[in-house]
């Protein structure tokens, strides 16, 4: 597509203030052209039909529907709401050098968050020397005086973390908020990416797009790894992992089903499991079966009635 050629994909006046354009810049003429790693999928939109496009977005969402890939919205004083996942087919690239850095630096900084988690519940060297004010902590609404001395394997606190990304006016990335207890989310991207493919196939072909299949194994792989009966050679059955989740009017049960379904665990709820000297077992119809690592998407409080919340009907005890 010609430098100067973006007009059959912009509307007149186009201009989005002092915002960071993902899609576009403009060159040395001062004329708007395609950012670089955006050249092909500009020429490929404008080459398609806006009947074309909004047919692929009509498929997905259908195919969305179709697949249960739903969400819930509560509002005060009413019944929850099923959304359909919100598609936009026109996707945000992201060229792989620029992820590579968001990616190192995203690492380091769960390092640092895990350490520091490690830290407020044991040494507490950072609010002692005042690094952090005591006060901001132990005053916290979600921080856990039962877990104070408590270890945790291998001093890993922070599996799954879901990080807020925007990307400032000069194009640098900024972190909102970290999410280290129930993040949510990674399934309408895994779903997303598999219904993009099916809908805009041509896309994927020319782009050279990263796969995200790999998910749902490396977080199985993960999970097991947390487990003591992982080295435990001539093992009969691997450690039992399942995927605990508060229910079917969860806003995100999709996502637990979806995991859940992907990894090749059970689906549990907190009445599907019981403790029996210091063990957990999942109720089955042979029998009771060990649990060994336990992917909860329930917050702290509602874990376990004994501990936490006694009026908890989601947790285990």
């Amino acid at each position: 597509m010609p430098a100067s050629a973006p007009t059959g994909v912009l509307r007149e006046g186009y201009d989005i203030g002092g915002f960071y354009d993902e899609a576009f810049e403009h060159d040395a003429q001062g004329r708007l052209v395609p950012r670089t790693h955006y050249g092909e999928l500009i020429a490929q939109i404008s080459a398609m039909e806006g009947a074309d496009l909004r047919r692929a977005a009509e498929l997905a969402n259908r195919s969305f529907l179709h697949r249960g890939v739903t969400f819930t919205v509560y509002s005060e004083g009413e019944q929850g709401a099923e959304r359909i996942l919100p598609f936009d087919p026109i996707p945000r690239i992201l060229p792989a050098d620029e992820w590579a850095v968001v990616e190192a630096g995203l690492c380091q900084r769960i390092k640092a968050l895990n350490r520091f988690v490690h830290d407020v519940y044991h040494g507490q060297e950072i609010l002692r020397d005042g690094i952090v004010p005591r006060r901001l902590v132990v005053l916290a609404r979600h921080f856990r005086r039962e877990v104070v001395g408590i270890d945790v394997p291998d001093d890993q606190y922070v599996h799954v973390v879901g990080s807020d990304l925007i990307r400032g006016d000069d194009g640098r990335w900024l972190v909102l908020e970290d999410n280290l207890r129930t993040p949510s989310g990674v399934s309408y991207v895994l779903a997303n990416r598999q219904i993009m493919t099916r809908t805009l196939p041509d896309w994927f072909a020319e782009l050279g797009v990263r796969s995200v299949d790999s998910y749902a194994g490396q977080l199985l792989d993960n999970l097991v790894g947390l487990s003591p009966r992982r080295a435990v050679p001539g093992a009969a059955s691997g450690p039992g992992v399942v995927v605990l989740t508060p229910g079917i009017y969860n806003s995100a049960y999709f996502e637990h089903a979806f995991l859940a379904q992907q990894m090749g665990v059970e689906l549990v709820e907190g009445r599907d499991l019981f403790v029996l000297e210091n063990r957990v077992y999942m109720r089955t119809t042979s029998g009771r079966r060990q649990v060994d690592v336990i992917y909860r998407r329930i917050d702290d409080e509602y874990l376990d009635p004994l501990a936490f919340r006694s009026d908890s009907m989601l947790g285990v005890a």
